[in-house]
């Protein structure tokens, strides 16, 4: 935990506590215990299509109901703020995003990614970002989310930046409030 923290500030200069690092079996395991903690039978999570598949069975797992949001390329795949006041509800708690995403690539810029957590902020929902392809960016700037806040979830693993896939070893960094039930549930599942 104490790594992971320190990388995020030598990489991306944000400072982050370790506690706030919780250690999941890959970057599926973060996120099934994000939608556990945060979703409960019946309310949304916004996500993009196209957009990671599983994604979406991860908020089903824990009987959501998955929004998708139609992204194209005018747009770069995201999501605009006219779709999130069109699709978001009483309902909605999440927006889920990728940058880079999977599949399309798209990276998502610092302007757009700070309008879009204003929205959901203003909503009083949670931003969720994988951002397991941080790193493998070759053009533009390379930047994480977490520099905007402590109230929103970053997910990663340690598959495709550096380059370790097959050990499943993934982690969420979470609002502090969300980490202890995280620990909690990790150790049942």
């Amino acid at each position: 935990r104490q790594a992971i923290a320190a990388d995020y500030g030598n990489r991306f200069g944000v400072d982050i506590a370790a506690e706030r690092v919780v250690i999941t079996p890959g970057s599926s395991g973060a996120l099934q215990l994000v939608m556990s903690v945060l979703i409960n039978p019946g309310e949304e999570v916004l996500l993009t299509d196209p957009g990671y598949p599983c994604n979406r069975h991860f908020v089903e797992l824990v009987g959501g109901n998955p929004v998708s949001l139609n992204v194209n390329p005018s747009d770069n795949y995201c999501p605009t703020i006219r779709q999130l006041e069109n699709a978001w509800n009483s309902n909605t708690h999440a927006l889920m995003l990728a940058s880079p995403s999977n599949p399309t690539g798209s990276v998502i810029n610092r302007e757009t990614l700070q309008e879009l957590l204003d929205f959901v902020r203003s909503r009083g929902g949670i931003l969720i970002i994988d951002e397991i392809y941080q790193g493998l960016i070759y053009e533009g700037e390379n930047f994480s989310a977490l520099e905007f806040g402590d109230d929103l979830v970053v997910i990663n693993s340690f598959s495709k930046y550096f380059g370790m896939t097959g050990w499943r070893l993934g982690w969420a960094v979470a609002p502090e409030w969300m980490v202890d039930p995280m620990d909690r549930l990790a150790q049942n599942i």
